[in-house]
């Protein structure tokens, strides 16, 4: 149990902007992305909203609860909707907004944070919620065990101190950059029925449904959890998951009305029912869906970086945006979303599709003829197709290139253990925010140990001075070289900076999503 100590009482931090780019200490370092439009303001649907009533959702993959510490997309539907965390960003302005923390005091050398904790918060359980529950989220996120990608900012605090049950201080070892990311996405779970979570046999958060029934790799039932916190919330009495392997036969099922919402149907798909008024596609405004292909450095030849570069010279990145994506995105050779401080155009522009520079490439490394597998996620419908254009293109440029895939579980083991046998597709996310949270913590791009096995002191020593970045032009000077070092290294060769999208009956409104594209469904109804 973390120690006790009297309370602090370190500057107040004002719940602005302004406010929070001081507190986080990179001046202007977080920029707006546009509004998030729930699809009660874009929806004209037929009929009329009402409380009550069951939505009927499907999604491709299972969803994996002992991935829940960190962002992983079959857990889109369960992570807001069975947990809370502490602050939610909003999505005009990025700052971040109560939740379980009511409010907040930073002290004025930026080492230390202490929350006010909401009353009158309960788990599923019946069981209170307390400081303890805080500070065992944080401790389980420092553990070997527990893979997140904000897991380096856990590993930051120095000490834990539950001043009373609603007050807990942080003390950091030093300032860091991006702290409210990992409020966002820390989901604070029952420290009782972890063991259990972990298997996936009692799922126990504070949100505002509770888990009713969860048949692994066949979906879950929710039910409205009565003793939610916020009051009149939420409006649906129950949600139904149900895992649907082909993207075409969740079309088929929202078509015939046995589902209302599709989470990341493939895009083709979803532009089958664009011109039919009883559906609609709502694009995440979070622009949080980085597709990449990336190279395990330690399989040859991708452990040469000229090979690795005529891979991002020989990929077709247009094609892959409109015949895989349905034009949805931007194409992009670096890992950020438009919105990010770390976007730069000119050097998102660097490659483009040039087979003769790929072969030249292919030919100086003495390459020509090599082997290369090229497995994807397939609980992810795009990564299919995606895996198509590469092959393709790979084999282009003269080298002898296989697609294989590999179900979701497998390839996530795989790829937080770096054990991918070649290049891998996937999507990624973390581009969206603070720079520092990818590079020190999602799994492609990790600096202290990355999917691909890429170890680079450099690329150490500029993400660790991008996180402690108290400056703008500091950040500034660390991102712009990060930058070039990605270009040149190319272990991952971002295609498209794309986002999630939500295909939904317009009888579904007040769909709303965190910065993570955890599904809020407070306020939605079925009409």
């Amino acid at each position: 149990m973390p120690s006790h100590t009297p309370a602090r009482t370190p500057e107040r931090l004002v719940l602005s902007r302004r406010g929070l780019l001081a507190a986080i200490g990179v001046g202007g370092a977080l920029l707006a992305v546009p509004a998030c439009r729930s699809a009660a303001e874009e929806s004209t649907g037929k009929g009329s909203a009402r409380k009550g009533g069951t939505l009927k959702i499907a999604q491709t993959a299972d969803i994996a609860p002992a991935t829940l510490f960190g962002q992983n997309n079959p857990n889109f539907t369960i992570a807001r909707t069975v947990f809370n965390t502490l602050t939610e960003y909003d999505h005009k302005t990025l700052d971040p907004k109560p939740g379980l923390a009511e409010s907040w005091t930073i002290a004025a050398d930026q080492k230390s944070i202490t929350l006010k904790l909401r009353k009158g918060v309960t788990f599923h359980s019946g069981r209170p919620f307390t400081s303890a529950d805080v500070a065992f989220a944080l401790e389980n996120l420092t553990k070997e065990t527990t893979a997140s990608q904000l897991k380096h900012v856990a590993l930051a605090i120095e000490k834990i101190t539950e001043d009373d049950e609603h007050t807990i201080t942080l003390d950091l070892a030093h300032p860091v950059s991006n702290l409210f990311d990992l409020f966002e996405i820390l989901l604070i779970v029952d420290k009782e029925s972890i063991d259990e979570l972990l298997k996936g046999t009692k799922i126990i958060g504070t949100g505002p449904f509770e888990v009713a029934n969860y048949t692994p790799g066949t979906g879950f039932e929710l039910k409205k959890y009565d003793g939610y916190w916020e009051k009149g919330v939420p409006s649906l009495d129950a949600v139904e998951v149900t895992v649907v392997g082909q993207s075409s036969s969740m079309v088929s099922s929202l078509r015939s009305g046995g589902t209302h919402l599709l989470v990341d149907v493939a895009p083709l798909d979803a532009a089958a029912v664009k011109g039919d008024d009883r559906f609609e596609v709502t694009v995440s405004d979070a622009h949080d869906s980085g597709f990449y292909v990336a190279s395990n450095v330690k399989v040859k030849p991708l452990d040469d970086k000229r090979v690795r570069q005529a891979v991002a010279w020989a990929v077709d990145r247009d094609r892959i945006l409109s015949q895989v994506l349905g034009g949805i995105g931007t194409v992009t050779s670096l890992p950020w979303a438009t919105s990010s401080p770390a976007y730069d155009k000119t050097k998102a522009a660097h490659y483009r599709r040039d087979l003769a520079k790929a072969k030249a490439l292919i030919k100086e490394a003495g390459a020509s003829g090599k082997t290369v597998k090229v497995v994807y996620n397939a609980g992810l419908a795009t990564n299919a197709k995606i895996a198509e254009i590469v092959q393709y293109d790979l084999t282009q440029i003269g080298l002898k290139a296989k697609a294989e895939p590999l179900q979701a579980p497998d390839f996530l083991a795989r790829l937080q253990s770096g054990a991918l046998p070649g290049l891998f597709i996937n999507g990624h996310g973390f581009g969206q925010l603070h720079p520092a949270t990818l590079v020190k913590g999602a799994f492609p791009f990790n600096a202290e140990k990355n999917a691909s096995n890429f170890d680079s002191d450099e690329y150490r020593a500029l993400a660790d001075a991008l996180w402690k970045a108290t400056e703008e032009s500091a950040a500034k000077e660390a991102s712009d070289r990060l930058n070039d070092l990605l270009l040149e290294e190319q272990f991952v060769s971002d295609l498209v900076a794309s986002s999630h999208t939500f295909t939904r009956s317009t009888k579904v409104r007040g769909l709303n999503w965190t910065m993570y594209d955890y599904l809020d469904l407070d306020a939605t109804t079925v009409g």
